[in-house]
This record gives C-alpha cells, structure tokens and sequence, in this order.
C-alpha cells in the first residue's frame, strides 16, 4: 500500500512538474536535437527571475514547429515595429503615398505673393537628409527653387504651416518620464516632420582655454544655444552633457572637449513643437534662395474650402514603402509611430496613439491572429507597457510571407551581419543572407523576430525575453541552430 501510495505521489508530482515546466510546449519538427538546444538556450536566458518566449514556424507548411511560452504576453519592445509596419502594408496598401504640399493663398503678379504661403504636412516621415546624402535641406531647396521657377521672390504675407492632420498628443503618456524627451527616439510626433523631429548639435574644439565652436545642423534660429563648453588640451573625444526645458527650445551644452579632437562631438536633439521647427527653416531655406517672406510663421488649420481656393504650388509625393526600411532596418521610432496615426486616420479619421492602436487591435483580428493578453499603447515599442506574444508576432510573419508585397516586407528588415540594428549581430558564414529580422530592446527586454531562409526551408521565428539574462547571446544561438540545421 505504501509503494502504491508513493508511486501515485510521484505520478502526481511530475504532472504537477510537467504543467508548470515553462518549456513544456514543443510541437515537435525540428528534430529531438535542436529542439532540446533551443529549450536549453531560452532556460538559460531565464535564469532566476526572466520569461522567455520562442515560437517557431515553418513558412511552407504553416506548422508550428516549436511553442515555448507563446501565449504569454510580454513587452516587445521595438517588436511592436513589426505589427505596426505589417499593418500599414496590409491596411494602407504598398502604393500608399505621403504628400505634402505648399500653398499659395493669394493671387501671384510682377513677383509677389499677395497673400500668404502655407506649407502643409500630410504624415510623411522622411523630409529629411536620409535619401538625399544626408543634406536635410535638399528637400526644402528644390521645393524654394520651385517657387523662384514659377516666378515668385517675395510673399507678402506669412509662412503658414498646417500640421492638423494628425490629432492628440504629440508624446505618448506610456514613454519614458526622465529626460530622455531630448532624445532623437523620444521625437515628438507632428504630420509636418522635418529631420526626424531633431537638431544636430556639432561641438568643436577651439583653443585651449576657449569655448568650444557648436554648431547646428541645420543651421537654424529655432533653436536657442547656450555654451557653457571649454577646449582643453589633449586628444581624447568629448565629455559634453545637452539640456533642453520640456517645452521650450534652449539647448544648453555643457563640458569639455579636446583641442586635438578634430572631430569633435555630434549628437541630434529632439525639438519642442516640431511642425513649426519645419516652417522655420523652410522660411530660413526660401530666404537663401532669393524669396523674402515678409510676414511671420503661423499655425492654421485649413477647411476644405481653404484647399479648394488655394494654388498648389509644389506637391511632394513619398512613398509608403520609403518609410519601412527605417522603420525595420535602423528602428526609426518617429517613423513607427506616424505609421500609427497613419491608420489610425484610416480607421476612424482621426490619428492619434489611440485610433492607431484601434488599428492595429482592427488588423490583428482581420487576420485571424491571436489577440489574448494584447496590451497596445504605441506604435513602436518605446512604452515599456505594451503587451505582445510570440505566437502573435509568429503569425504575422507568417501572414506577411504569404502576401504579395513580401519581397518589400522582407527588405524592411535588418540584415545579419550587414545592415541596420544586426550589422554587427549574426555575422557569422553559415548564416550570411540568410536572416531578416527586427530587434528590439528597452530596459529589461530583448527581442529579435524574423526569418531564417534558405534554399531548403524558410521558418519565421519570434522571440521575447523579458528580465533575462543573456539574453541577446542566447537569442542570436537560437537563430544560428535554426540555421545550421
């Protein structure tokens, strides 16, 4: 009775043991071998206190072939990138374009604008320098010189900017409350973006004993510079520390750099107000190329009857699938979360964080994909409070490897060993060309997702790692094992 009663405890306590072992939901295709190695490396990246979640399946056959921990929502960090991008494709269609547009409120005679000019922003990311060498003016320069072609040198009223396209607030509640609101990641979110929402501060060494030189790029008056820098004697790099007040636009530089450091020290800012950051210096711009406004800048919001009786005088059209590869590639944040207000906007007419998460929520239900446990607050995962699984993010990739954009979907993404945040990750031979993937990272979590193609097998695989240890080792294991195989 005592060996029967004993054999029933044990039974009982491996059952027990059994439902409560983590990594108990293999599906099995991998092969016992590699299926045992990859539960080995998400046990590892555990530790004592982390959650790690794999999920493994094979693009051909839909299978799963391996579900660790799938269903537990956990923070994704710059994973969320992968559900906003998918659903913009998906949603906005790959020919989606971006427009912005200048106007002119006013009739035109002998070189004159007899009203005003009003520069309109319709949600595009990249006026900027990233397409154009990396001259954040070009854009601007061609659209002034436009204007000299159509005659016109002086408007007699104001640079007008409407940036009403979006609504909401421009920085997400869920984003960190420090003072990383300077950081180029945390930009403020405007439909009239220029240079990512950001400034450049260049330091430069002087003589010793002299403040340092500093720089703006672009040059511009919006901002406000303090120096409180001194040049010192030496060669290391820079020891400079930036502030900038909450809502306004004086940037306060402070330390030291070295006489012998030729390159100096270079950091982007993020702006307070960055839509009338973007009429500046298109007002700054329009005067270096011979037209005078003569008023000042202003916001105003058009109705349909204003755009009806204005005069399109430059229309600028930007393609949707421009802004993925920033997105995917180098974990553009701006860019994410304009893609959120982008289907937001499309949902319900209005794009803010909430709308857009509405979307993507309206997406991910379209699909067919999972949703329990989906906690959605922004669009690129800088919220630490966003709530994503593996199995979701699994099926995503999966759904997208079967659409017909996939190839533009595929390139999105960061290359192992070559490109963007994976440049200097998963750079191994075996696995050359053939990983895509999106990172993710914030305090506390790791994230990588993506594709393992080959010849022989494609397989999509998410995995989240929150609290871990070893966390990006173990992850980049995982995918070379995968790949190996």
């Amino acid at each position: 009775m005592v060996r029967h009663t004993l054999l029933a405890a044990c039974i009982m306590a491996a059952l027990v043991l059994l439902a409560h072992t983590p990594h108990a939901q293999a599906k099995g295709g991998l092969g016992a071998e590699l299926e045992s190695a990859i539960l080995a490396q998400l046990k590892k990246a555990e530790g004592k206190r982390g959650t790690a979640a794999c999920v493994i399946r094979d693009l051909d056959t839909g299978a799963t072939l391996l579900d660790s921990r799938g269903d537990e929502a956990l923070a994704p960090a710059s994973n969320m990138k992968l559900l906003t991008s998918a659903a913009a494709l998906a949603t906005l269609g790959a020919d989606f374009e971006f427009k912005t547009m200048v106007l002119g409120r006013g009739a035109v005679h002998a070189g004159t604008l007899s009203g005003d000019l009003c520069l309109v922003g319709g949600g595009d990311p990249n006026i900027s320098g990233r397409f154009h060498n990396g001259d954040p003016l070009a854009l601007f320069r061609t659209w002034a010189n436009l204007l000299v072609g159509r005659g016109i040198t002086r408007v007699s009223g104001d640079l007008q900017y409407e940036s009403s396209m979006f609504g909401g607030e421009s920085f997400c509640e869920g984003w960190p409350k420090d003072d990383q609101y300077i950081k180029w990641y945390c930009a403020e979110v405007s439909a009239l973006a220029f240079n990512d929402n950001c400034v450049g501060i260049r330091v430069l060494p002087g003589k010793a004993g002299e403040p340092a030189r500093i720089e703006t790029i672009p040059p511009t008056a919006y901002v406000k510079v303090i120096n409180q820098t001194t040049t010192v004697a030496g060669r290391k790099g820079a020891e400079i520390g930036i502030l900038r007040g909450r809502t306004d636009n004086t940037i306060t530089v402070k330390g030291k750099v070295y006489d012998q450091s030729t390159w100096g020290y270079t950091v982007d800012v993020a702006v307070h107000q960055p839509e009338a950051y973007a009429a500046t210096v298109f007002k700054e711009t329009l005067a270096t190329a011979g037209v005078t406004v003569d008023g000042s800048i202003k916001p105003v919001t058009l109705a349909a009857a204003d755009f009806a009786a204005a005069t399109m005088l430059v229309e600028h059209r930007a393609r949707l699938v421009d802004a993925l590869k920033p997105v995917n590639t180098n974990s553009q944040n701006l860019h994410a979360e304009m893609l959120l207000r982008q289907l937001g906007l499309r949902l319900t007419g209005k794009g803010t964080f909430k709308t857009g998460c509405a979307a993507l929520l309206e997406y991910v239900k379209r699909q067919g994909l999972p949703a329990d446990g989906l906690v959605l607050v922004d669009g690129s995962g800088l919220a630490a409070s966003n709530r994503l699984t593996a199995r979701l993010l699994a099926g995503i990739l999966h759904k997208t490897a079967g659409a017909d954009y996939f190839t533009t979907w595929r390139d999105s993404l960061a290359v192992g060993g070559e490109t963007g945040t994976l440049e200097k990750r998963l750079n191994d031979a075996a696995l050359k060309g053939k990983v895509y993937a999106k990172t993710g990272y914030i305090n506390g979590v790791r994230a990588l997702s993506g594709y393992v193609l080959s010849d022989r097998r494609r397989i999509a695989f998410s995995i989240l790692m929150n609290d871990c240890a070893y966390s990006r080792e173990c992850q980049d294991e995982i995918v070379r094992l995968l790949a190996r195989a």
